[in-house]
C-alpha cells in the first residue's frame, strides 16, 4: 500500500515552484480532507442506510476499488494532472468511509472521539520526532514493512483460526508500526519536499503534497483503527 521510498528527483530543474512550508502545510491540508471524507461518509451511511454494509455486493465492490486505487496511486500520481490524481485521492478515502462506516454502529461516539484524540496526539508526537530527528529512518523502512506484511498475513490467518490471543497481539502490533510509519513517512516528505522546494514548478511541489497526504492517511487511519479497537466501548 505504500508508494516505493525514493527520493523525487526534478529532472532538469530550474528556480521556481512551491517553497518547502508551502508543500509541508498542503500536505497537512490533504490529510486533514482525506480524514474529513472518510469520517463524514461513514458517519453519514452508519446514519442513513446501515442495511448497505450488510450487501455483500457494496462490500466486494468497495474491496475491490479500495485495492485499485490503494496500490495504483502512487504510479498514476506520476501520469495524470495534479487536479485528477487530487480526485483519486478524494475518491479512496470515500471509499474507505464506505469499508469503516459499520464503526459508528458498533462504538459508541464517546469511544470513537477518545481514540480519535489518543491516535491525533500519538500521532503528533511520532510526525514530530519524523521531522525533527538527525537519525536516517530510511534503515528502519524495510524492518518497518517486512512487519506490516507480516501482520496482513497473520490476520489473514487468524481470519480462520479466530484466536483472540492473536487478535490483540496483531492490534497492538499495528499501533507499534503505524506509530513507527508516521515518524518514516514525514521524514521522507521532509526530505522530499526540501528537494524539490522552489525548484521546478508548482506542479512538482503538489505532487509531493498529495503523496505525503496520502501516506499520512493511512498512517493515521490505520493506528486510528487499532487504538479503537484497544479502547473497545462496544455499544452492544
Amino acid at each position: 500500500m505504500y508508494p516505493y521510498s525514493r527520493p523525487y528527483n526534478v529532472p532538469g530543474a530550474i528556480p521556481g515552484g512551491l517553497d518547502f512550508s508551502e508543500i509541508m502545510r498542503r500536505v497537512y491540508l490533504w490529510l486533514a480532507a482525506g480524514l474529513a471524507v472518510t469520517f463524514g461518509v461513514a458517519f453519514i451511511i452508519s446514519q442513513t442506510t446501515p442495511t448497505l454494509l450488510s450487501n455483500p455486493v457494496v462490500t466486494i465492490v468497495a474491496l475491490v476499488a479500495y485495492l485499485v486505487l490503494g496500490f495504483g496511486f502512487y504510479p498514476l500520481i506520476q501520469r495524470v494532472s495534479l487536479g485528477v490524481g487530487a480526485l483519486l485521492y478524494l475518491a479512496f478515502t470515500a471509499v474507505f468511509g464506505v469499508m469503516i462506516s459499520s464503526i459508528f454502529l458498533v462504538y459508541s461516539i464517546n469511544t470513537i472521539w477518545s481514540a480519535f484524540l489518543a491516535t491525533a496526539t500519538m500521532f503528533a508526537a511520532m510526525s514530530i520526532i519524523g521531522y525533527f530527528t538527525k537519525l536516517d529512518l530510511s534503515r528502519f523502512g524495510s524492518i518497518l514493512f517486512m512487519a506490516l506484511i507480516g501482520i496482513i498475513l497473520a490476520s489473514i490467518v487468524n481470519f480462520f483460526v479466530a484466536s483472540s490471543a492473536l487478535y490483540w497481539i496483531l492490534t497492538y502490533a499495528i499501533v507499534l508500526v503505524f506509530a513507527g510509519l508516521t515518524a518514516y513517512d514525514t521524514q521522507w516528505i521532509r526530505k522530499n519536499a526540501a528537494s524539490v522546494a522552489g525548484v521546478g514548478t508548482a506542479d512538482v511541489g503538489g505532487r509531493i503534497a498529495l503523496i505525503g497526504g496520502f501516506r499520512l492517511f493511512l498512517d493515521f487511519i490505520n493506528l486510528f483503527l487499532a487504538l479503537l479497537r484497544i479502547f473497545g466501548g462496544s455499544r452492544g
